[in-house]
């Protein structure tokens, strides 16, 4: 059984979650048609967002269970809580 690190779960989980706020305020931000950062966010923007929060919550499934556990997609992450 794998035994986790707290301090490296912790520190994933908090990575997780910047970035899921970011995919977050990007969305809204390419829905309302509005600057983030000084720019207007592209899908091309959007999918590379996504990707880098599934390899973040890949990460945090390495460090709590050892192993990924769940498969995400850049489709569902972005189609998720519309």
């Amino acid at each position: 059984m794998h035994e986790p690190d707290n301090q490296q779960v912790e520190e994933a989980r908090e990575r997780f979650e910047m970035l899921q706020s970011r995919m977050n305020a990007a969305k809204i931000a390419y829905l309302n048609r509005t600057p983030l950062d000084g720019r207007e966010v592209t899908s091309e923007d959007l999918h590379r967002i996504a990707k880098e929060v599934i390899e973040a919550n890949y990460e945090l499934q390495r460090r709590r269970y050892g192993r990924v556990r769940l498969k995400l997609s850049p489709a569902k992450l972005l189609r998720r809580g519309r």
